[in-house]
């Protein structure tokens, strides 16, 4: 049997913490939002507005601002990112286990 893992780059939550990782240390313009999350336009287009209406970030005279809101999302979403590293090391060790034909 094969054990095969998700290679899709990023997931929507891991953008979403790339977008709040960008402004967690300080207010952004669009632009550089976008490229400090390493966004495509069109990616932004969706995330950015969504961000917004649910009140993790806000904007104000052009600048993109993380709301407390928004830093409890992103500190949620860090701890869910290392679990996830987690089971894909214990998922790589299962597979190596289950492929190994001398043990």
């Amino acid at each position: 049997m094969r054990i095969v893992q998700n290679k899709r780059k990023r997931t929507d939550l891991d953008i979403i913490y790339e977008i709040l990782n960008a402004l967690k240390n300080g207010p952004l313009p669009k632009t550089k939002l976008i490229y400090k999350a390493n966004l495509a336009y069109v990616i932004s287009q969706k995330y950015i507005p969504y961000l917004e209406e649910v009140g993790a970030i806000k904007k104000d005279n052009d600048l993109y601002y993380i709301t407390s809101k928004g830093m409890e999302i992103h500190q949620l979403l860090g701890i869910y990112r290392s679990k996830v590293k987690e089971i894909k090391q214990i998922l790589d060790s299962l597979k190596e286990k289950i492929d190994d034909k001398n043990g």
